[in-house]
């Protein structure tokens, strides 16, 4: 009678046993669901947030036929989209899988999920065109010898730059903080364009304002009239003075200290424009040259940009960092820049670096 009883009795070793399996099944069936849950939740939440690193456009070739798996795991490589799980589940939920059309398209991950594939099905392709890259800190004279290079008008391209339409600036906005009298130096943004064999001037020059428009005009969204050209300007020396963002930003807190106490700028970029040569060194005749962009004869900022500066110099024009320098120069041949607290320094640092 007592193995019989044995057998039920609740603490018996057998029965504790039992119960401590159920409670780790239990257990680990509540972690399992809340972790389902929850990476579910991170899954259909990036369908409208999991965008991609790249933030200019690029072009994406659908290809026919392609297993979606392949395609969510290619966008994911080309930093378009963040999660190809996401995208995997937003095309589960309707019939855009069977509706994404192959092809080559603009694209960017600034767009959501959502609207990256209302593109492919939209099937409004690409036309690569012919693909001309112009490099930040530019000059629209160099601009236009590439554009006549791959057999468009450059000099119809600098006349319009010289003397931008009436409708341009209606159509652009941003085109009303520069001065009536100014060309377009300055908001023709550097970047690779795809254009129609059949352009003519006006439409290349749409093309690139587009470009400024979409990339440009929003970093400088909280400025306006003088101070939105004045941070054009400044960031366009900048460009063409030194290399790296962390340079930029401490020389343009070094030129707008100069600027508020009367110092000329002494800016090499300058003399450069100015000469419309692109020497590295620059003669005392060379800086003696009469015109007002020479900036070590004028003081103050020039009358317009010298060069077409990308997105890393105009935020380090409107976001410097503070120091206690007052000279700076490039080594000829590191391209280093070497910062001076007096001109003492700066001497010697010239003849350290063979200037």
């Amino acid at each position: 009678m007592s193995d019989t009883f044995d057998a039920f009795d609740d603490t018996s070793e057998g029965g504790c046993g039992g119960r401590r399996v159920l409670r780790v099944v239990l257990f680990v069936a509540a972690v399992l669901v809340i972790v389902s849950f929850s990476v579910l939740f991170f899954i259909v939440r990036g369908v409208e947030y999991s965008r991609g690193s790249e933030t200019g456009e690029i072009v994406f070739t659908v290809v026919e036929g392609e297993d979606v798996r392949m395609l969510a795991e290619r966008l994911r490589d080309a930093d378009i989209i963040g999660s190809e799980w996401s995208f995997l589940y937003h095309l589960s939920r309707g019939d855009a899988r069977k509706r994404i059309q192959a092809g080559d398209y603009l694209v960017s991950g600034t767009l959501s999920i959502p609207e990256l594939v209302e593109r492919f099905v939209s099937g409004e392709t690409f036309d690569r065109g012919i693909r001309i890259t112009f490099p930040e800190g530019w000059t629209a004279e160099q601009m236009a010898e590439r554009l006549s290079e791959n057999g468009f008008d450059g000099a119809a391209f600098l006349a319009l730059f010289r003397d931008p339409a009436p409708a341009l600036r209606t159509d652009y906005a941003f085109l009303g903080n520069i001065p009536e009298s100014a060309t377009l130096e300055g908001v023709l943004f550097p970047d690779t364009y795809f254009f129609d064999p059949a352009s003519g001037a006006e439409d290349v020059v749409r093309k690139i304002l587009d470009g400024f428009e979409a990339k440009a005009a929003p970093v400088l969204s909280g400025y306006d009239g003088r101070g939105w050209y004045d941070a054009l300007i400044l960031a366009s020396i900048l460009e063409t003075e030194v290399r790296t963002e962390a340079d930029r930003r401490q020389v343009a807190d070094l030129f707008l200290r100069r600027l508020e106490a009367d110092m000329a700028l002494q800016s090499d970029a300058t003399v450069r424009y100015a000469l419309g040569e692109t020497k590295v060194q620059h003669s005392l005749d060379d800086i003696s040259i009469d015109s007002p962009y020479n900036s070590y004869k004028y003081p103050g900022l020039p009358p317009g940009p010298v060069s077409n500066p990308g997105l890393v110099s105009i935020r380090a024009a409107l976001d410097p960092i503070p120091n206690s320098y007052w000279y700076f120069l490039n080594n000829p041949e590191t391209g280093e820049t070497v910062f001076s607290v007096t001109f003492e320094e700066h001497v010697a640092n010239k003849g350290r670096n063979g200037l």
